[in-house]
Order: C-alpha cells, then structure tokens, then sequence
C-alpha cells in the first residue's frame, strides 16, 4: 500500500495527527524537502507529532516518510523528484543526467518562487529604488553572481560596489552610511566575519537587505529587507551547489527586473544608447 492510501486510512488520530495528515495530503511536493523543524512549523504541529504520526506509519523516520512520498508522486509525474543533493548515479548516461539537473533546476526555482512571497519582493525593490549607493557583501563562489548583477545593474547605469576580500568588505561597510543599502548574502550565517559586518553596518544605520536561508541564524538579526534562498540542498553533503547557485542567480535577476521595471522606457533606451556607442559600426 502507497504512503498516500496508508494517509487516507489512518483511524484514531489525534487533532494534532490529522492536522499534519492534511498538511502532507495537501502539500507532499513541498514536505520532501523538509526538516522535521520546518515540517512542524509549517503544519503547526510539534516535532513530536510527527514522530507519533511516523510512528503510526511502521515507518522508521522522516527520511523514510520524505522517500515514500517521493515514490508515490514519481508514479504520477513526468518529471521525477529526484534528490537534490545527489541527483545522479554512477550508472547515469548523458540524457539521464541532462534530464535531472533539468529537474534539479525546475525545481529550485519554484521553491525559491514559493519562500518570497510578491510582498517581499516588492520591498527589496523600494530598497533599491532608495539607496543612493549599492554595496554586496558575498563570499566564495557567491562573489560571482554578485559581480554579475553589478554587471546588470552597470548597462543601466546603476553603479553598485562589490568587495571581495575581507579586508575591503570591512573597509566599505566602515564607509557606509544611512545612504548605503548592504546586500549581505550568506546561505546560514556560519562565517563570523558575515556577523561583523552586519554589526558595523548597523552602528552606521546602513540598509541591509540579506539574501539567506530559512535555517539561516542571520535570520535573527534586525534588517530592512529579506530574500530567502531555495534550503532543498544540504551544506555539506552534496556533488556540488547546484540549486544553490541557481536560487540566488534567480534571486539577484530578479531584483535587476524590478528595478528595471521601474523605469522601464527610460533604463530601455540608456542601454540601448550606450550599447550603440560601444558598437557603432552595428547601427
């Protein structure tokens, strides 16, 4: 019997038990992903429950529950849900692989769609449209997606400063101001020098917009703004940061759209116009 029909069937079930039944029946796409904390806090359930509710299913854990349903919605897809942090096996050909990292991104973008709401968006967009200078605050291979949204925001004439070693991130949010918006990307927070720079930053009433993750300890700290990145992949035990990367290359575009879109005519024709200084010889 599937895990769905198993759901259906449960008998003498506690309010608690039946909520988080409905919750799974509803949304088993989104439960796949997640951890025991954030399946509880989205059902508005107790970790306990679910175990309970586990427990009743003859399963041995979430683990167990999160890959019956992905049997049981695989029978019924396309596309399959495949593991994001390990998407492909040894014995993949060319297409399988073309076909998951496919799915991988599918499915990505729609979390990320799903965890920033249009309200949140519409907020990071009036940061931007206020802040007189744009600083980003990135590490590793997230430096790279924040050079090329300055890149983006450059062809509209929108200058935007891009730090890169520790010491000249310091050295900019020591220089910022009320005037400055910090984007401060950081996927949990762990770094501490990610910590210091928040902290200076707000001794000088800077804007802070953070692109983070749900699991994110940054989360406690007093912003202006958040963007939340797709936390469907694990920090560490993975091939590689597939959908993380991917999360916040949509996330950065789609803060480049709205600011676009603001003046749409207008950011149109500047790039345009300098594009045909740049190439004359196209015109």
């Amino acid at each position: 019997m599937n895990l769905i029909v198993k759901l259906k069937k449960l008998e003498r079930l506690t309010t608690s038990e039946q909520a988080l039944v409905d919750y799974i029946l509803d949304y088993p796409g989104k439960v796949i992903h997640f951890s025991p904390k954030e399946l509880a806090e989205h059902s508005f359930v107790s970790i306990s429950t679910i175990y309970r509710l586990i427990n009743k299913l003859d399963l041995d854990g979430l683990n167990d529950l999160k890959l019956a349903l992905v049997n049981d919605l695989n029978e019924h897809m396309t596309d399959q849900i495949i593991d994001i942090d390990y998407p492909i096996s040894a014995e993949d050909n060319h297409y399988a692989m073309t076909k998951k990292l496919k799915t991988v991104y599918e499915q990505t973008l729609q979390s990320t769609i799903d965890i920033n709401n249009v309200e949140m968006i519409a907020s990071t967009n009036l940061l931007l449209k206020k802040a007189k200078f744009i600083d980003i605050y990135a590490s590793s291979a997230n430096i790279y997606f924040a050079q090329n949204f300055q890149f983006q925001m450059l062809e509209i004439g929108k200058r935007i400063n891009v730090p890169i070693d520790d010491y000249t991130q310091n050295l900019s949010a020591a220089n910022s101001t009320s005037d400055h918006l910090a984007i401060v990307v950081s996927y949990e927070g762990r770094g501490s020098s990610i910590k210091k720079i928040i902290d200076i930053l707000q001794k000088n009433n800077s804007q802070i917009l953070l692109i983070t993750s749900q699991n994110s300890t940054l989360l406690k700290e007093k912003v202006d703004g958040i963007l939340l990145f797709s936390s469907m992949e694990n920090h560490y035990n993975k091939i590689s940061s597939f959908s993380t990367r991917m999360s916040l290359m949509y996330l950065f575009d789609r803060l480049y759209l709205s600011f676009f879109n603001q003046d749409y005519e207008k950011n149109l024709a500047y790039k345009l116009e300098n594009y045909q200084k740049m190439n004359p010889n196209l015109i």
